[in-house]
């Protein structure tokens, strides 16, 4: 396990010097403990079915309980903790794969979907969102089946990015909602399962591609086909792991 994380220390005002458009501090705080409980969460530091101790966590990252239990209120909303009356919060159980098969079942019935329906009348400005999230993606250098979140989530906010833009210009508010719900687990499945993350990349990337040229060309079913054929590929990039789970 590696030592105990740090939230930064850096007053508002400093910060706001160093990012335009910053939090209000309080905010701030918030979103730093808990980017820092859900990495512990994703590199297993915090073991799936493990007691989370508030009091703990608070001592760690350097604060009071306050920003850690709304951070403990989002990530149950996210599914990655569990909250028992009495007993307080617990890391999710580590998922198997019925439940990947039922969230990809889900992902090819809502994913294409999305998709044809983006390629009805796409904006520039997606073209532009799409374009630059692939190129991102693209850009990113090699990795191992074994790196830790901190290290996976430029990939991760990618793929986010890419797929959050398609079901926006869906324009179904519930498909876009419904799907922004299935983010984390996605990643979950990614790091639980040893599957091979470096081919992923370059494997995706191309997949985006071809998303991104169907819906720019207006050709709706051509874009869902090739959404329909990246989510089947993602489900068998995660399958090629799933007979190996990683020690917790």
């Amino acid at each position: 396990m590696t030592g105990p994380l740090r939230v930064s220390r850096e007053t508002p005002e400093r910060l706001a010097l160093a990012r335009p458009r910053a939090l209000p501090g309080r905010q701030m705080l918030t979103a730093s403990v808990y980017e820092a409980i859900k990495e512990q969460i994703m590199d297993l530091e915090l073991a799936p079915g493990t007691r989370v101790n508030m009091d703990q966590l608070a001592r760690d990252l350097e604060v009071s309980t306050t920003p850690v239990r709304e951070s403990l209120a989002r990530l149950e909303s996210e599914g990655l903790v569990t909250r028992r009356s009495l007993q307080g919060y617990t890391v999710t159980a580590q998922p198997d794969p019925v439940d990947l098969h039922e969230l990809f079942t889900l992902r090819l019935l809502l994913e294409p979907e999305a998709a044809r329906h983006a390629a009805r009348e796409p904006t520039a400005e997606l073209g532009a969102l799409l374009r630059s999230t692939v190129d991102d993606m693209a850009s990113l250098p090699s990795a191992v089946p074994e790196e830790q979140y901190r290290r996976h989530r430029s990939f991760v906010e990618a793929d986010i990015a890419f797929h959050d833009a398609i079901a926006d210009a869906s324009g179904n508010r519930l498909l876009r909602r419904t799907l922004a719900g299935l983010h984390t687990h996605v990643l979950l499945y990614r790091l639980y399962f040893e599957a091979g993350v470096a081919p992923e990349r370059t494997s995706t990337a191309e997949e985006h591609r071809s998303i991104v040229e169907a819906i720019l060309d207006r050709s709706p079913e051509v874009a869902a086909s090739a959404m329909r054929v990246h989510v089947e590929h993602s489900h068998e990039r995660v399958l090629g792991g799933t007979s190996a789970l990683r020690p917790t």
